[in-house]
């Protein structure tokens, strides 16, 4: 490697840390497949492109998630299904599944319409509202009760701030070794005491629980009841519930926030879908034309920019040679722009997921990534899925606004949210 080389790809990496989204187009566009970014500890690849994602895909036993994210185990907890492969992966996972089927997934959705509900309980025609703040907040709130119940709301006080400190460090540490850890980082350091305390609250919560009689019905008593006899030990158990509380209400809040702003920016769309909308029960299904929304949303704004993966096994890729240790990146937030793949890539056009549109695509597993696949698909899809289209329902109903924010730039790489927020200004109050 020469010097000139050197240079460029430390400039890459700090372009990438700067703004990871055009980083990768550009870099695709004058690499091609794979490019190499930083030195030292801090060098990796990205890979970038639908044979990338096909190939990552299909040899899951080529990759390591354990070895990729094993430097946030403090903070996710060293059960965490995210730092986790192998054997231990697939009995975590067994004994977690039970609690996000459909069928109950389903009986969790009153829960996230109230909380949206309250959170636009204040709001009134006239008002200018920043929605995605406000959202953030009730999408936390109904995932603390489906996870914990509803007796566990009046003991959660601190536990918001813990949780976003928690992700503040995860979304900055994501490509592995991106913050300094220790005591020299007051990122890292607000973190590791953040995660003690929710540690400690969740410990307080399954002791109580197991007091009571029945274990319940919200997620933890699903955990606490296990499968055939076996359950996860209360160690295991904290760690999952503290990785869904962080991860799951940051991503469901992100998309749910993108959606209304894709929606509100197109007058036609969103007074097609409010009133398809409006036209069935909170109690019935949606509409189909919002399942195509969602789709669409998570297409261009999917909740994880950038995936890592660590090389357990050596093998040749784009004609580059990868052997263990190497640290790979790919990009779902590249792939679903891929004009390649997906036909005027950055327009908002739900009619792409209706099978009766001429503009219809049925993407492979390795063209729409919202959730992944494979055997770390994101277990708490069902659970996102349904959290916002039920939010998103709860808000058409209610409300009618005007979308103030003309621009919005994508921020963080885990939950990537609208960074400067989505202002709203709200015309009717249903």
């Amino acid at each position: 490697m020469t010097a000139t080389d050197s240079t460029r790809e430390l400039a890459d990496l700090q372009a990438f840390s700067a703004d990871p989204y055009t980083t990768v187009q550009r870099l695709y566009r004058e690499n091609g497949a794979i490019s190499t970014l930083g030195a030292g500890p801090m060098r990796f690849r990205v890979a970038l492109g639908t044979e990338v994602c096909a190939f990552v895909l299909a040899n899951s036993d080529l990759f390591s998630w354990e070895a990729a994210f094993t430097a946030l185990a403090p903070l996710t907890g060293r059960s965490a299904l995210l730092v986790n492969d192998g054997d231990r992966h697939r009995r975590l996972r067994r004994l977690v599944t039970p609690a996000f089927t459909v069928r109950r997934v389903d009986d969790h959705r009153g829960t996230v319409t109230r909380c949206i509900e309250n959170a636009m309980a204040g709001w009134a025609p006239g008002d200018v509202v920043d929605v995605y703040p406000a959202l953030r907040r009730a999408m936390r709130l109904a995932t603390l009760e489906s996870l914990f119940g509803v007796a566990a709301m009046e003991r959660s006080e601190g536990l918001d701030d813990w949780l976003h400190d928690i992700h503040r460090a995860i979304d900055a540490d994501v490509v592995g070794g991106s913050i300094e850890r220790g005591s020299g980082s007051p990122v890292w350091r607000r973190a590791l005491l953040a995660r003690s305390s929710v540690h400690r609250w969740v410990i307080a919560e399954i002791e109580r629980r197991g007091a009571q009689h029945e274990p319940g019905d919200d997620v933890l008593g699903v955990l606490l009841r296990g499968v055939n006899g076996t359950r996860l030990t209360d160690d295991e158990i904290t760690d999952q519930l503290v990785s869904l509380l962080e991860a799951g209400a940051e991503t469901t809040a992100a998309q749910l926030s993108w959606m209304l702003y894709c929606t509100l920016r197109d007058r036609r769309l969103w007074t097609e879908i409010t009133a398809a909308v409006t036209d069935r029960g909170a109690d019935e299904p949606g509409p189909p034309g919002l399942d195509h929304l969602v789709s669409e949303t998570m297409r261009l704004y999917p909740a994880t920019a950038i995936i890592s993966r660590k090389v357990a096994g050596g093998f040749t890729l784009a004609g580059q040679q990868f052997v263990p240790g190497d640290l790979l990146i790919f990009s779902p937030f590249h792939t679903h722009r891929l004009d390649s793949v997906w036909p005027d890539p950055e327009r908002f056009d739900p009619r792409r997921w209706d099978p009766d549109s001429e503009r219809y695509h049925r993407p492979a597993p390795y063209e729409f990534l919202p959730f992944g696949v494979g055997p770390h698909r994101c277990i708490g899809a069902h659970f996102a899925t349904m959290a916002i289209k039920s939010a998103f329902a709860a808000i058409a109903r209610r409300i009618d606004g005007e979308l103030l924010t003309a621009d919005v730039c994508p921020e963080g790489l885990i939950g990537m949210h609208p960074k400067g927020g989505i202002t709203v200004r709200i015309d009717e109050k249903r």
